[in-house]
């Protein structure tokens, strides 16, 4: 979590999760130790809030929840750097911009039994 006089910026993701058929999965745990959020019942994650600036942005898809939402899917790391898009200026000394990052499908695996 940022903190009072720490440089940040405004982030915002949207990415939708889904199996390797392509079908929309629930209940997968979204994070990068800036946010936390699950997919809702069409896969689709939408994760707002105040992150540190950085130079490389990671985001985790994890199936905490084991067969109930299909099966158990292998965690997934993403670095999504180059889909990092600056779309406002920063308004003061420690609000560095507004920036946002949109996957559209990440596709989970199933873990082999």
């Amino acid at each position: 979590m940022v903190e009072y006089g720490v440089p940040h910026v405004h982030f915002n993701l949207k990415a939708r999760v889904v199996d390797e058929a392509g079908k929309p999965i629930e209940g997968i745990k979204t994070h990068s130790g800036m946010f936390v959020t699950y997919s809702d019942q069409a896969g689709n994650v939408i994760a707002n809030g105040q992150v540190f600036p950085g130079d490389q942005y990671m985001v985790t898809f994890e199936d905490v929840d084991g067969e109930e939402n299909g099966g158990e899917f292998e965690t997934l790391v993403l670095d999504i750097t180059d889909k990092v898009e600056k779309v406002g200026v920063g308004s003061g000394s420690w609000h560095d911009g507004d920036y946002t990052a949109e996957l559209g499908d990440v596709t989970m695996i199933l873990k082999e039994k």
